[in-house]
């Protein structure tokens, strides 16, 4: 009977540690939202990443991928993946003395040849110690085409799905301060 005991003991000791460990995973490791990213194009036409943050330094980085499956809105019921296989994801440096809002030249993109005008790309700016991220945005190059330098063109989360909206950049950078 003590060995039951000690039997059943050592398995709830085991189960229990596995228990702190799964809550430990599930808690960890998420970065803080303390902005928002937004693209437009430059006096040149250029694609630049917008971002406005509300943390005490601006983000390291912004991360640049091609969307890899569909995504809304689609414009005309297009279908929005992409097969552009040669953009898996870039990474653009933010000058560390940048002050919020500011801009950063996608130098090379989009590359030619030019991925389909319906392919679905996504930018954010995050920290290089993940210790915050700022809102993705999510946009086509089609959506481009028609944007002048000075408005931004950003995500939002409305219900369940994406929706694209262009702001100024005034309105731009009060949404980057609002995100803490």
């Amino acid at each position: 009977m003590a060995v039951q005991m000690l039997l059943k003991a050592r398995r709830l000791s085991v189960l229990l540690a596995a228990a702190i460990l799964v809550l430990a995973g599930l808690t960890a490791c998420t970065p803080e939202i303390k902005g928002v990213t937004g693209v437009g194009v430059d006096a040149d036409g250029q694609p630049v990443a917008v971002l406005s943050w509300c943390a005490d330094r601006p983000p390291d980085v912004v991360m640049f991928f091609a969307e890899r499956a569909s995504i809304s809105p689609s414009p005309s019921a297009v279908a929005t993946s992409t097969s552009w296989p040669y953009w898996p994801g870039r990474r653009y440096a933010v000058p560390r003395a940048a002050t919020s809002p500011t801009t950063v030249r996608l130098e090379g993109f989009p590359r030619d040849p030019a991925p389909s005008p319906n392919a679905a790309f996504q930018l954010f700016g995050v920290a290089s110690d993940s210790s915050f991220t700022s809102r993705s945005v999510t946009f086509r190059l089609t959506e481009l085409e028609d944007m002048r330098p000075g408005s931004v063109l950003i995500t939002e989360i409305v219900g369940n799905g994406e929706v694209q909206r262009s702001v100024s950049v005034d309105e731009f950078a009060s949404l980057g301060k609002d995100a803490c």
